[in-house]
């Protein structure tokens, strides 16, 4: 048998990004309300932070080629090390620094692959189909306010 390797696998990497998102892009006030009814909840350590600062914020559109520097946002880092070792991070969009420490620990239990699917039915998918539902609304209000704008070409 092998070295375990460094580098986690493909899939691994993509459901934690994925998990990791839908914690970030949540309301802090459902976040926090699941830690409260939260079972067991871990000891852990706090490594880094919560700590706020400024990110750049790169966009780019389809008019124009490559990206250019949106602006700045302020974000809240936390990383928190569970008992068994396992490392949590998250990156809030805001000053929400509590926000920023449940996150990072739900990252590392959700590293745990004995609470992983747990987790991702009773937190992680009912989040994103929130958010899914709350992004679905807010497209259907901004395109009833729509307008087309049309040019007419004079003398041909």
């Amino acid at each position: 048998m092998g070295p375990t390797p460094l580098v986690p696998p493909k899939d691994r990497i993509e459901k934690r990004r994925r998990w990791m998102s839908v914690l970030a892009q949540a309301d802090s006030e459902d976040v926090l309300a699941f830690w409260e009814r939260y079972p067991n909840k871990p000891d852990y350590t706090i490594l880094q932070g919560p700590d706020t600062g400024l990110v750049m914020v790169q966009a780019c559109t389809e008019n124009r080629n490559g990206r250019f520097f949106l602006g700045e946002v302020t974000v809240t880092k936390c990383v928190v090390a569970l008992r068994q070792g396992t490392v949590g991070v998250s990156m809030i969009l805001g000053r929400r620094p509590r926000h920023a420490e449940i996150a990072a620990v739900l990252d590392a239990e959700l590293q745990d692959s004995s609470k992983n699917s747990h987790l991702m039915e009773t937190l992680v998918e009912p989040l994103a189909k929130r958010r899914h539902e709350a992004e679905r609304r807010e497209a259907v209000r901004v395109a009833s306010t729509r307008v087309d704008f049309m040019t007419m070409v004079r003398g041909e």
